[in-house]
């Protein structure tokens, strides 16, 4: 897929990435952010939390590819069986018993992966559920998108995943971290944080998550997709994301009419 790619492993604990030194989210806030869940077995309630992902239609989650691929390849089953047996999670995880175990409240209709090619912008999939998620049940409302550009360089970006708040953690803790950009190319993408320097960054547990920043009236809205972070230990490295493009928006809006 992309450089990136060699920081996955084929071994579940390194999957994803998720947030370490950040701040657990316990007050319904940021609900559009979700985590993609694995079941082994669709007639179990609970499943396992491996990524993260975030509404941005009634029913279309946007999430990592990678996420998808490497999920499969660790839970040892095909990547057809794995889409199928994925599901999505909304709210928080504080106080959960069983994490990285969660009873997910939505099924997939269909996971669609993007064309695989040598760029970051190629890390992306969507997720159709089967139903619209219900916005006055759920306290929930699809995320409004802003394609990024390099003005932002320097304003705050807000990170929501659900993963380790520790490095070698336990997966499944939603959470958020608050890092001003620092970076926006072609090669890295969104860039937060520094290589090597102690601070809140990804780790396992939150690929796919969201990258939310303000526009001009101060509204939040969402500006990219998690997708990794350097071989350092978690909580001493940078953090990247794919940012929205419009190609990346009219690839969605060609699969479903619901973005």
């Amino acid at each position: 897929m992309k450089f990136v790619v060699f920081l996955f492993l084929s071994l579940l604990p390194q999957l994803g990435l998720a947030i370490v030194d950040g701040e657990a989210i316990v007050d319904n806030s940021f609900r559009q952010s979700v985590a993609l869940v694995y079941k082994k077995d669709s007639t179990q309630s609970s499943g396992e939390i491996y990524c993260s992902g975030t509404l941005v239609g009634s029913r279309l989650v946007l999430t990592a590819a990678h996420c998808i691929s490497l999920g499969a390849k660790a839970f040892k089953v095909s990547v057809e069986e794995f889409k199928k047996q994925t599901w999505v999670y909304v709210g928080e995880t504080e106080g959960a018993d069983d994490l990285p175990m969660i009873v997910p409240q939505f099924k997939n209709n269909r996971v669609i992966v993007h064309p695989i090619n040598d760029s970051i912008y190629a890390d992306a999939a969507i997720i159709e559920l089967t139903e619209d998620v219900d916005t006055a049940k759920w306290g929930i409302s699809p995320a409004p998108v802003l394609i990024p550009t390099k003005e932002l360089i320097g304003k705050e970006l807000i990170h929501v995943g659900y993963g380790q708040l520790i490095n070698n953690g336990v997966k499944g803790n939603k959470s958020l971290m608050k890092l001003p950009l620092q970076q926006f190319n072609g090669y890295n993408g969104l860039g937060v944080g520094e290589h090597g320097v102690s601070g809140p960054g990804a780790c396992h547990g939150d690929s796919g998550g969201s990258a939310y920043m303000t526009d001009n009236s101060g509204s939040l809205r969402f500006v990219g997709i998690e997708y990794g972070l350097s071989s350092n230990n978690c909580g001493q490295t940078a953090t990247y994301f794919v940012p929205l493009t419009q190609k990346l928006i009219e690839w969605m809006k060609s699969y479903s009419a619901i973005f």
